[in-house]
């Protein structure tokens, strides 16, 4: 088991699995592998599979909780660098993807810089498809990683799921190869987790507030694009 510490209604992660280069990580709450009928599981399965009210309801939430949580760690937002993680076909991100969106959307929000094109890297087969560890680290190195300079004292990595960290170190090791005095922190919307190998992984500690916020934003793309 990660333990976490909660930090404004943020999981606080100061070590995954695999943290190298990574200053600290944290997630909104636990997508469990084995218990998919829990609310936010469900919740993240369906942002996963690109449902757009799903993508909606998870932007209205980091939009609020990034900005507080940017606060608690006392970063100057000018000197603070926002980038999304790369999909596995992906070499440059796309910006029409959720992440990126959301990622550009919470640095406007507080202040903080954006960039799409500063990280690359090699296409590579989908992690989930490689049911090794190994493997799957295997599978990130062919991916190259490379990172453009960043005129930044601090960048966030935005992604949806954390698994083990693999894919957030691996792009840490390429932030920090360039921009050495840079700190990297890693920002998901959730933690994956198992039942099985974690009893009584909870989701008590998210705010009510957040809960409130995705069903909005949920009502909100549903007010928008609702057919006459």
């Amino acid at each position: 088991m990660i333990n976490f510490n909660k930090v404004v209604g943020w999981m606080g992660f100061p070590h995954l699995t695999i943290s190298k280069g990574l200053t600290c990580s944290f997630a909104v709450a636990y997508r469990l592998k084995d218990k998919t009928d829990e609310k936010w599981t469900a919740r993240f399965i369906r942002f996963k599979d690109k449902k757009n009210k799903a993508e909606w309801g998870a932007a209205t939430v980091l939009y609020d909780a990034v900005p507080a949580l940017i606060k608690h760690l006392g970063v100057d937002p000018k000197r603070t660098t926002f980038i999304p993680a790369l999909s596995s076909k992906e070499t440059k991100a796309d910006p029409n993807r959720s992440i990126p969106w959301i990622a550009k959307g919470c640095a406007s929000i507080v202040g903080a810089q954006h960039t799409e094109v500063a990280l690359s890297k090699d296409a590579h087969q989908k992690l989930h498809t490689i049911y090794s560890m190994d493997g799957r680290s295997a599978e990130l190195d062919k991916a190259k990683y490379q990172c453009a300079k960043i005129d930044a004292d601090h960048v966030f990595v935005f992604d949806d799921i954390i698994t083990r960290g693999d894919t957030l170190s691996h792009i840490a090791l390429a932030v920090l190869a360039t921009n050495p005095q840079c700190k990297v922190y890693g920002i998901g919307l959730a933690k994956a987790e198992s039942v099985a190998y974690c009893p009584n992984p909870e989701n008590d500690h998210v705010p009510a507030k957040w809960d409130t916020l995705w069903g909005q934003g949920e009502r909100e793309h549903d007010a928008k694009f609702k057919k006459d």
